[in-house]
């Protein structure tokens, strides 16, 4: 809803002064042999699954996967925990009761559930249940996922280049005033001039960027100067020198094909700016999607 959900879908936002590409070779003395990154975008929908076969050998060539978090070896009890809020705060104590009604209303309808089940829950992960609920899906799960599931099925070594409290510390950066702020703000503003759904328009234009390696465009759409500089410290540049940290750390070991958000890779801050600061060679590979 509105741009802190077109961040979210692309793990948020950094400078792409880069050539156009999602697929990076990473190769130099520090590690063991050519590696990879690839830049994911984390939804379901079958267009960001039809990468050609560039991208389905550089990942079998690989002895090694890695993504942002290790989805599979997360603690349910933690993973719920954390998106819960402490100290007897609810939705209803934080919104005024416009609001609170508001949400409700527009909630049930993105999901069909009633948002008093989730009373407890952190505004932000309000935001993205809501997000997710509207979004295409026609993959059995989101293209992170299927590069976890396909890496265990083939019996490769799978790793997390950040820890999980990582994010959701990244997340807490952010006070609950601010994240209830941008989460009514998305909901009021949901109508173009043409009236039709802008949230849906904006995504839309989103996955067309990306679809076309236009990732000058996506940066753009998702780039807001409302979000505390302590959240993007913490969610992107603080996260994007773990990763490339742990990103070496693997490759020195096993050749390793690390897929993270699109948006963590380039900027002068970004996963690629580090290992190339790192004395590595990061090269982007150029791959074309299928035709249906």
């Amino acid at each position: 809803m509105k741009k802190i959900f077109l961040l979210l879908a692309l793990a948020l936002a950094a400078s792409f002064c880069f050539s156009q590409s999602i697929l990076w070779k990473v190769t130099g003395k520090k590690i063991k042999s050519p590696s990879y990154l690839y830049g994911t975008i984390h939804i379901q929908d079958k267009r960001v699954f039809a990468f050609d076969n560039t991208v389905t050998d550089a990942f079998n060539s690989c002895d090694a996967f890695a993504m942002e978090i290790l989805m599979d070896e997360i603690d349910p009890k933690e993973s719920q925990e954390a998106t819960l809020m402490k100290d007897g705060k609810t939705l209803k104590t934080i919104m005024s009761a416009e609001d609170y009604k508001l949400l409700d209303s527009a909630f049930t309808a993105a999901t069909g559930a009633s948002l008093l089940l989730y009373n407890k829950m952190k505004p932000f992960f309000i935001s993205s249940a809501m997000m997710q609920a509207g979004m295409k899906q026609d993959m059995e799960t989101a293209l992170d996922l299927y590069f976890l599931q396909n890496a265990r099925k083939a019996g490769k070594s799978c790793y997390g280049v950040e820890k999980f409290m990582d994010q959701i510390n990244a997340i807490d950066a952010i006070s609950l005033e601010d994240q209830v702020k941008m989460l009514m703000d998305g909901i009021k503003d949901t109508t173009s001039d043409d009236g039709n759904n802008k949230e849906e328009e904006q995504f839309a234009d989103l996955l067309d960027a990306y679809l076309t390696f236009n990732l000058d465009k996506a940066l753009e759409m998702s780039s807001d100067p409302s979000l505390p500089a302590e959240f993007n410290q913490a969610f992107l540049i603080n996260r994007n020198i773990g990763m490339a940290k742990n990103f070496l750390k693997i490759a020195k070991k096993q050749s390793l094909f690390c897929a993270v958000g699109a948006a963590h890779l380039p900027g002068e801050q970004g996963v690629i700016s580090h290992l190339r600061k790192a004395g590595l060679t990061v090269e982007p590979v150029v791959f074309k999607w299928k035709e249906e």
